[in-house]
C-alpha cells in the first residue's frame, strides 16, 4: 500500500532497521529473528499511540509494480542493469511496494503475455528498462490498464512516460572536452548503433566533432555486438597505424576495460601514447592502473526518477512526459592535455 501517514520508512527509523527489513515483516516473510520482528511491533505500536498508522501484521498487503526486462546471457551482470535495477528495488521497498522481476524472451514478445503477467501478479505499473526492443509493441502497451514508465531513450514511439540519460549531450561533451585539451585524431568503440543510446552517443560525438572543424569521416571506429567481444584486433590495428588516434572514446565500460589492457600489453602508454574517455555507471573505472576520465551516467537518479513518476501516476498525480537526466564529466588521467603541453612547447 502507498502509506499516507506513518510510512516505511519511518517505522525503520524507529526501529533502527531497514525499509527493506519492515516491508518483508508485514508482508509475512519469516526470515528474520524474533527479537527484530518484536522490535518493528514495538515502533508501530508507538507510532500508532502517537497518530494514525495505516499498517499491520495482520493487514498489510503490499501492492506490487513489475519491473520488466528482456532477458539474455548474463543480463543481469552487466553494470548498468545492476546498478538501475537496485536502485528502482530499493526505491520501491521504500514506498511499501513490493517487486515483480519479469523477464521477457523473443517467444514471448507479445502484448497477451504481459497482459497475463499483469493479471496474474496484480500489478499497479509497469517499469521498463531498455525499452527499445519492445517498439514492436509500444502502442499496444499504451493501452494497458496500468501506468507504464519507459527507461533509457528519447526517442520511444507511442510510449506517454519516460525518463532518459541525454546521451547525445553527453557525445557533445566528450567531444569538446577532447578537442579543448588538443586532440585532433580520435577513434570510437562502441556497440552497435541498433542501440539507440549508443547511436545517440555517437552522433553527438561525431556532429560537434564536425562543427569545432574536424572531420568525422577520419574518426576511427569499430563496433561490437556484445561486451564479452574481444578487442584484440583493434588494438593490433593501432599498434600497425603510422599515425593512430591520440584520443578513444569509448561508450561502454566494460569494453574499456580490455581496450586499456590490451592496449598496454601492446606496449602503449596511456595518456602519454592515446588518451581515453569512456562512458561509465557506478565508478568502476575510476581504480584502474591509470584511472580513467568518463562521462559517468545518472543510474541510480534514472531508476529512482522512474520510481517516483510511477507512483505519482498511480495516485493520478501529474507528471512529465519525458524526464531527461545529464551525465557527468569526470576528467582523471587518462587524457593528455596536449594544447597544455604545445603552449609549453
Amino acid at each position: 500500500m502507498l502509506l499516507e501517514h506513518t510510512t516505511i520508512k519511518e517505522i525503520a527509523e524507529r526501529a533502527n532497521v531497514s525499509t527493506a527489513t519492515v516491508s518483508r515483516i508485514l508482508n509475512g516473510k519469516h526470515c528474520h529473528r524474533s527479537s527484530t520482528v518484536e522490535t518493528v511491533r514495538r515502533a508501530i505500536e508507538e507510532l500508532r499511540a502517537e497518530g494514525p498508522v495505516l499498517t499491520g501484521f495482520e493487514t498489510a498487503a503490499a501492492e506490487s509494480v513489475g519491473i520488466m526486462m528482456f532477458s539474455y546471457r548474463d543480463f543481469l551482470n552487466t553494470n548498468y542493469t545492476a546498478t538501475l535495477v537496485t536502485a528502482m528495488v530499493e526505491a520501491l521497498t521504500a514506498e511499501d511496494l513490493s517487486v515483480q522481476l519479469l523477464t521477457l524472451s523473443s517467444k514471448r514478445l507479445s502484448i497477451g503475455y504481459i497482459e497475463s503477467m499483469i493479471r496474474a501478479h496484480r500489478l499497479r505499473g509497469l517499469l521498463i528498462p531498455e525499452f527499445d526492443i519492445l517498439y514492436a509493441i509500444s502502442e499496444k502497451l499504451v493501452k494497458l490498464p496500468i501506468p507504464v514508465i519507459g527507461i533509457g531513450n528519447l526517442a520511444e514511439p507511442g510510449l506517454p512516460n519516460c525518463v532518459c540519460a541525454d546521451n547525445t549531450g553527453a557525445g557533445r561533451d566528450a567531444a569538446n572536452y577532447l578537442w579543448s585539451m588538443g586532440h585532433r585524431r580520435f577513434g570510437l568503440l562502441s556497440m552497435a548503433y541498433s542501440d539507440i543510446c549508443q547511436r545517440q552517443r555517437i552522433t553527438g560525438f561525431r556532429d560537434t566533432i564536425q562543427e569545432l572543424g574536424g572531420n568525422p569521416g577520419q574518426v576511427w571506429s569499430r563496433q561490437y555486438r556484445s561486451q564479452d567481444d574481444s578487442v584484440s584486433g583493434a588494438v593490433s590495428e593501432l599498434a600497425n597505424m603510422k599515425n593512430p588516434p591520440t584520443a578513444i572514446l569509448s561508450t561502454n565500460s566494460q569494453i574499456t576495460l580490455k581496450l586499456q589492457s590490451g592496449l598496454v600489453q601492446a606496449g602503449f602508454r596511456i595518456p602519454d601514447d592515446i588518451s581515453l574517455l569512456s562512458f561509465e555507471e557506478n565508478g568502476e573505472l575510476e581504480f584502474q592502473p591509470v584511472p580513467i576520465s568518463v562521462l559517468r551516467q545518472p543510474t541510480r537518479s534514472l531508476g529512482e526518477v522512474a520510481v517516483r513518476m510511477l507512483i505519482n501516476c498511480i495516485r493520478d498525480i501529474p507528471v512529465n512526459r519525458q524526464e531527461v537526466l545529464n551525465c557527468s564529466l569526470i576528467a582523471r588521467e587518462s587524457v593528455r592535455n596536449l594544447a597544455g603541453a604545445a603552449e609549453l612547447g
